[in-house]
């Protein structure tokens, strides 16, 4: 082989070697190196292995890394391979390999290693806000690493970020060099410097959105006597410049530029004000927008679909939503890989954009198989409930791929639902795969709740989410290992909660898909007792509800009902209208309920309303009341606003109303009532509506009226991350025995909503509420709350 030859085989094994390198992430500043390693010698057995420059490292711990062996035929990118794999051990600065042909024929391979110094010791000085083990653990370097500069570098910004995140900016970290030269000792000295809060944020050159508004959008914060550290962190500011220029170009200041200035008083190097200064540019509108690359659907068509407009300011936002829009357009009839790109282009001379709308239509795509993975206890059929959009022999809906994670996921049955479309482009049918993770779908739990409408409680919970009826257990340990009763997506709860004013207990079962079809059944068997001012109600009862679903949207439920009702204890001065009903009541009743739903979520709707409207007739099917009762209720949601960690400010109206058409046929326990927490707020519970009369004169105690009507709008806001939301309300409505609206209540109100992950979804919620217009007799509640405690 001549020389030009060799040099080449050199330079491609030198490349091979480094791109090992790559892949197997070699430290920074580690050489390879082969020497010797000549073509001639390729195939020759080897005869000896050796390993020279080992002082402090174990041989035995090289000779693991080799994969060549005594009797092999010498392969130069073998060699190379082991090279890598000493070389990745770091502990060495570089690697050698040498071959060398002896008298026999054979191949002796020395690997030269020459070690990398090792720290003896990691110790940190200076530091008074934060103790050594405190910033050890953040350094992650030990006695015995190798010393490599890069990883004390990176000890040095580990430091300086825990205590700059704390509001130390002026902070340095160095080394001793002297001692590390010395001695491998690498310590550690701290300058701390003052420890820097923010007094006050300004912003300048605003001129479009208030400061208050755009504080809304940071995520530093003043200090505030006790309640708010308000440290600065350099790197949070820089963060939150991104973030406020985000959202200028967000609302179409496309050219918006934000940056932060720190003050920092000469005699108080504890206190800045941080600064934002703003250039806002101009508002940009579209003035043209151009389609091209659409062949299956017209402009026309992709244009109606698009939320971006002729006229209107041009967003960052209307852009993804625009581009998603026309992705979802072609993907609901089977092109799943549409991508569609807009393109801004300037006006030299108006703050205008004419769009460009590149579409790349792709090809339509089949669905075939849907195989599933991940669920060892739920059955496929309860999944195979939850997808929308994916029927194996038809045309993919690409919003159904999403629909269809979100119904999983929030079925409460899994952690995580992924799916993914498998197959190659080229292919009509295109298999999918749907993987879940199985959570823990049954509790026993244990709690306390205290609210203002029903006082204090006490609760014992047993919940399965993911309950199965006909999966009963074959052995002790099956039943108690939890693998019974579980499996087809049913929901069982046994409720358990005695209260110091209202205790309740009950049983609860539901069938969401009746023999496998569209059909579903609930029911529930309850006890409760609730001592009211001046009798007791005890009740005990039951429902039974059978109903259908007509797609995704509409549903109807029929339902029986039947109670037992015993009124007792009561006191001399009660309403009339409980005194004639002492003793027990039975009542029954049978009603239709029809539903309509196209809320985004079931936790916490940001758009879409949820709507029902019923009737009830008492006495159908036997007891001591025959009444006629008609209920509608109606929420809608809209997203206001979509901050750039994602959080939505969401406002919803929400209408409810109820109708008793025969007059004086309900009884006082079956009327219409409002006030308190979840109801009228501004008013006691039952603080709203007719009051009783006792000898023909009118009494304090609530009896219920005929005629519900209530309507109010509440704001939804983020505070503090997700932990943290406030409400702004107005609730309005009345309750009185005759049509109309002669005793309208208004009243307006704040309050929080805390969601600390360990009690739960939404345990806290508090209120602060204001009657602006109420009745005689009203019973007013300026502070209601709803916390529940698990422990």
């Amino acid at each position: 082989m001549n020389r030009t030859s060799i040099t080449r085989h050199r330079l491609l094994v030198g490349l091979v070697s480094l791109a090992f390198g790559v892949v197997l992430n070699l430290p920074i500043g580690a050489k390879v190196i082969t020497i010797g390693a000549q073509v001639d010698l390729e195939g020759r057995p080897v005869s000896d292995i050796q390993i020279e420059g080992l002082k402090q490292v174990e041989a035995e711990l090289v000779l693991n890394q080799i994969r060549l062996n005594k009797g092999d035929a010498y392969d130069t990118q073998v060699v190379e391979q082991d090279i890598v794999r000493i070389t990745h051990l770091n502990r060495f600065s570089s690697v050698q390999a040498r071959a060398e042909q002896i008298e026999d024929g054979s191949v002796v391979v020395r690997y030269v290693v020459t070690e990398q110094p090792l720290i003896s010791d990691v110790q940190v000085v200076g530091n008074k806000a934060f103790t050594d083990q405190k910033l050890l653990e953040h350094v992650v370097l030990r006695a015995g690493d190798p010393l490599a500069p890069f990883l004390i570098d990176r000890a040095i910004q580990a430091i300086e970020k825990v205590y700059r995140a704390d509001g130390y900016s002026q902070v340095e970290v160095s080394i001793d060099r002297e001692l590390l030269d010395e001695s491998s000792v690498v310590l550690l000295r701290v300058r701390e410097g003052p420890l820097v809060r923010i007094k006050k944020i300004n912003f300048e050159g605003n001129h479009a959105f208030p400061d208050k508004l755009l504080k809304s959008k940071i995520q530093s914060k003043a200090a505030m006597f006790i309640f708010r550290k308000g440290q600065m962190d350099r790197e949070q500011l820089e963060l939150d410049a991104a973030s406020l220029r985000d959202y200028y170009r967000s609302e179409g200041y496309l050219d918006a530029q934000v940056g932060p200035s720190i003050l920092t008083s000469p005699t108080n190097l504890e206190e800045a004000i941080v600064r934002f200064l703003i250039e806002e540019g101009p508002q940009y509108e579209v003035a043209t927008i151009r389609v091209q690359g659409n062949h299956l659907l017209s402009t026309q068509q992709i244009l109606e679909v698009m939320t971006l407009k002729i006229g209107d300011v041009y967003t960052t936002q209307g852009e993804k939503t625009a581009e998603q829009a026309i992705k979802d357009l072609y993907g609901k009839i089977g092109f799943i890989h549409t991508i569609a790109a807009l393109d801004r282009l300037f006006h030299e001379t108006a703050p205008l954009v004419d769009v460009e709308v590149t579409i790349d239509e792709g090809l339509p795509y089949k669905v075939g198989r849907v195989v599933l993975r991940g669920n060892e206890l739920t059955k496929d059929q309860v999944i195979y409930r939850g997808i929308r959009g994916l029927d194996p022999g038809r045309r993919f809906d690409r919003t159904g791929v999403e629909r269809t994670r979100q119904r999983l996921q929030e079925s409460a049955l899994f952690s995580e639902a992924k799916i993914n479309i498998l197959g190659d482009l080229e292919d009509e049918y295109r298999d999918v795969l749907i993987e879940v993770k199985e959570q823990n779908t049954g509790s026993v739990s244990f709690g306390a709740g205290i609210s203002s409408d029903s006082g204090v409680l006490g609760a014992v919970n047993l919940v399965q989410r993911n309950f199965d009826v006909a999966d009963w257990p074959g052995s002790l340990g099956e039943f108690f290992s939890g693998r019974a009763f579980r499996g087809a997506g049913q929901y069982f709860s046994l409720n358990v909660s005695p209260g110091n004013r209202f205790s309740t207990y009950s049983v609860s079962f539901r069938e969401p898909y009746l023999m496998d079809t569209g059909y579903f059944m609930d029911s529930t068997f309850r006890l409760f007792d609730r001592e009211r001012d001046d009798y007791d109600e005890h009740r005990l009862g039951g429902s039974l509800g059978i109903g259908k679903r007509f797609g995704d949207v509409w549903s109807a439920t029929v339902r029986g009902r039947a109670d037992e009702v015993e009124i007792d204890n009561i006191d001399a001065v009660a309403p009339d209208e409980v005194s004639a009903l002492k003793g027990n009541n039975f009542i029954t009743s049978l009603g239709l309920t029809i539903s309509r739903n196209t809320t985004d979520s079931r936790v916490f709707p940001t758009r879409g309303s949820d709507a029902s409207i019923g009737i009830r007739y008492a006495g159908l099917l036997g007891g001591n009341f025959d009444f006629t009762a008609a209920t509608a209720e109606f929420i809608q949601f809209w997203t206001v606003d979509e901050d750039v960690f994602g959080r939505k400010t969401v406002l919803s109206l929400r209408m409810e109303f109820g109708y008793i058409f025969e007059d004086d046929e309900a009884p006082f326990f079956e009327r219409l009532y409002a006030g308190g927490h979840r109801s009228f707020r501004g008013f006691e519970f039952r603080g709203v509506g007719p009051r009783g009369t006792r000898g023909g004169v009118t009494t304090d105690d609530p009896v219920g009226g005929e005629w519900l009507f209530l309507l109010g709008p509440q704001y939804h806001f983020p505070i503090y991350q997700e932990v943290l939301r406030g409400v702004i309300f107005l609730d309005t409505g009345t309750v009185q025995n005759d049509v109309g609206f002669s005793e309208y209540r208004v009243s307006i109100g704040t309050g929080l909503r805390l969601k600390v992950p360990f009690l739960g979804a939404a345990p806290v919620a508090l209120d602060l509420a204001i009657p602006i217009l109420k009745e005689d007799g009203d019973e007013e509640q300026i502070f209601s709350f709803d916390i529940a405690l698990p422990f």
